[in-house]
Formats: structure tokens, sequence, C-alpha cells
């Protein structure tokens, strides 16, 4: 233990795995704040709230922790000449690529693993299993266990990013991080490929509006390790490399600007040409659906007529009553079609939907962005109503 192998593998992996634990909880804590702070109503914009602060939690991460020292030590320098806070990034920040080395290759040997082996939704199955017996849970309990798991932007993109932010502040510094990073994100495409086409199901649709910022905030780590690598030639005693490596930084806030202006903006609206391309492409839809020749203006009277008016109503109050469900799906239940006759017969309900899909017209599900209500709490709303 003195000075043993042992101590030294605990003094090299217990700061990494304390600060992977860290930041398995921080999303969590945002999100807390989204929703009930904030008081955010939609899923795309709670996980844009969790994806900026884990973003800028990255960087300080980087930039702020391991140079926390030497700024304290250097702070009446810094204070006396502020230009030499580039000259302080470059001295503080290659001594601890070892570090950030180690947190790459854990990423790769217990990170990727965990995403592909889906801890969470594993230990809640096996919590409840042994926990309870299946005879005693409800077809609903029972989906519980086995619901869908829907892909978490908010926790997933800032994670790529850090790698990409340390690959792009060391990658002159120490070449020796590029093939750790490189064999990340190759891993990576492999274990998040196969969750995207085979396990995450979508739960709602915000038409790619955190690509934006994800290009944005790249970009953005792109610079953070320009200035650091500028920093780096100074104290270096290089005299002509950091005047030529002077503009990157200033090109790439001008490519940030240019990408806002010409894609993100224009992406937010529909343009014109696009409008009458989507009316033309409707009227000859109508058309051919009615049988009658094309005439300017027909998709836009059919597109009214199948316009749902409840559309922007908020969900629970749209929502139809929802028939019992079985005991077990696929399984005969008398008692609950003795309930579901005795319920028609009375005709307590205007129009009842069999949510269970074993007859009497099955309904499907339906996830909108802007609503965080479950579809549990429709069944409950409408039965408090009912009765």
């Amino acid at each position: 233990f003195n000075n043993g192998s042992l101590a030294a593998f605990i003094n090299g992996y217990l700061p990494v795995v304390g600060l992977l634990g860290l930041i398995l909880i921080l999303p969590v804590i945002f999100g807390l704040v989204a929703r009930n702070y904030e008081h955010r109503r939609t899923q795309s914009d709670i996980q844009r709230s969790i994806f900026s602060r884990y973003f800028y939690y990255q960087i300080a991460n980087i930039y702020i922790t391991v140079t926390a020292g030497s700024l304290w030590r250097s702070l009446a320098e810094i204070l006396e000449r502020p230009q030499n806070v580039l000259e302080l990034l470059g001295r503080s920040l290659p001594q601890v690529v070892g570090y950030f080395v180690a947190l790459l290759i854990t990423k790769i040997l217990a990170g990727l693993p965990m995403v592909f082996l889906r801890v969470g939704a594993l230990s809640r199955m096996l919590f409840l299993r042994s926990m309870f017996s299946r005879k005693m849970l409800t077809q609903r309990e029972l989906d519980e266990v086995y619901r869908p798991e829907n892909v978490q932007y908010g926790w997933e993109f800032p994670t790529q990013l850090l790698v990409i932010i340390i690959c792009f502040t060391y990658a002159c510094i120490c070449p020796i991080i590029l093939p750790v990073g490189a064999i990340f994100f190759g891993m990576a495409l492999m274990v998040y490929k196969k969750q995207l086409l085979y396990v995450y199901t979508p739960v709602y649709e915000s038409g790619g509006a955190l690509f934006p910022d994800v290009c944005q905030k790249t970009l953005g780590g792109l610079i953070c390790g320009q200035l650091t690598f500028i920093g780096y030639t100074i104290i270096r005693g290089c005299r002509y490399e950091p005047l030529f490596l002077l503009p990157l930084p200033f090109f790439t806030v001008w490519v940030i600007g240019y990408f806002n202006e010409n894609y993100a903006n224009p992406s937010k609206q529909l343009s014109m040409e696009r409008a009458k391309e989507c009316d033309r492409i409707s009227d000859l839809k109508a058309a051919r659906r009615r049988g009658v020749p094309n005439q300017r203006g027909q998709g836009i009277e059919e597109r009214k007529e199948e316009f749902d008016k409840s559309a922007y109503r908020q969900p629970v109050l749209t929502v139809h009553a929802m028939l019992p469900m079985n005991y077990r799906a696929g399984e005969p239940d008398p008692v609950t079609e003795d309930v579901r006759r005795k319920l028609q017969d009375a005709c307590r309900y205007e129009f009842m939907v069999d949510q269970s899909g074993d007859g009497l017209g099955g309904a499907s599900r339906h996830f909108s962005d802007n609503s965080l209500v479950d579809h549990d709490d429709y069944n409950q709303a409408s039965l408090r109503n009912a009765i």
C-alpha cells in the first residue's frame, strides 16, 4: 500500500471514477431545475436546457479546474497584465494531459459498455422482478417495466462534445490523445447506431431544433482549443507561429455567424419556394383523390377539412374516455369484459376508446412535443370527470 502498485492504481483512477459519477448525476439535477424552477413545458426545451448547462460544465471542468491552482498563484500577475491568461493556459493544460487520456480510456472501457448495457433499465427490471411477483402486477405495471426508452439528447450530446473538445485542446500539444479519441468515436459509432436502430424509441418530435446548438458549441470548443495552442506556442518561445495562428479564432467566430445566418435561422421558418412547392404537391394529391382536374387551392381546402381543431388544445382536455384494460394483454378477462358491457349499457360516455387493442377499435398512443402529460394521467383525468 505504501507507494505500491495498488496505491498508484487508486490515485490514478479514483479521481476519474469520481468525475464520471458526478457527470452522471448532473443531468438529473439540471432536468429538475428546468422542470420545477424554470417551468419548461416541452421535452425538447428541457433537453436543450440540460444540454446547454451540461456543456458549460464540461468547458469549466477542462479549462477552469485544471488551471485553478495556477490562477490562484498567478492572480497578482494576471491583474497587472491580463494578456498573460493565454500563457497561463499554455503552461498549465499540458501538465494534465495524462488525466484526460485516462478519462477517455475509462469512457471507452466503462462508459460505452454502460450505454450498451442500459444499466438504468436493467436495474429497474431486476428490482421489480426480484421484489414483486409477475402474477401480482397489473398489465400497466408490466408495461412500465418494459416501457420504451427515449434517447436523452441532453445527456448524450455533451458526452460526445467533451471528448471532441479534449481532442481539440490536446491535438497539437500531445498528439498521443488522437488515437484514443479515434478509438472512442469508432466504438461510440457502433454502440449508438445499434441503440438508435433497435432500442431507443422517439416519444416526441422537435424538427432537429437541437442540431444548430450542437454545431455552435462544437465550434466554440474549437475556439478554446485554438486559444490554448496559441498560449502554448507563446510559452515555448515561438515568435512567428502565434502571429500566424491568431486569425484562426476570429475565422471560427465568423464561421459560427455564417452558419447561424445561412442555415440555423432560415431553418426555423419555411421558405417561400418550399411553401409553394408544398401547395403544388397537395393540390395534385387532392385532385387525384377526388378524380377531378387539377385546380389551384384544392389541397388547401382539403387540409382545412382534415385539420384537427383540437390539435393545439391541452391533450388532457381533449382525450376521450378510456375503456378498462385487461389484466393481461392478449388474455381473456371476463371481469373486465363485464365491466365494459356495463359501462356501454349505462351510456356514461359519449365516446370510448379501447387502449388495449383487444377489439372495440384499439387506439394508438400519440406523443406530442408540446406536452409532458403521461398517458396514465389521461385515463385518470377522464375517469374522474366521468365519476
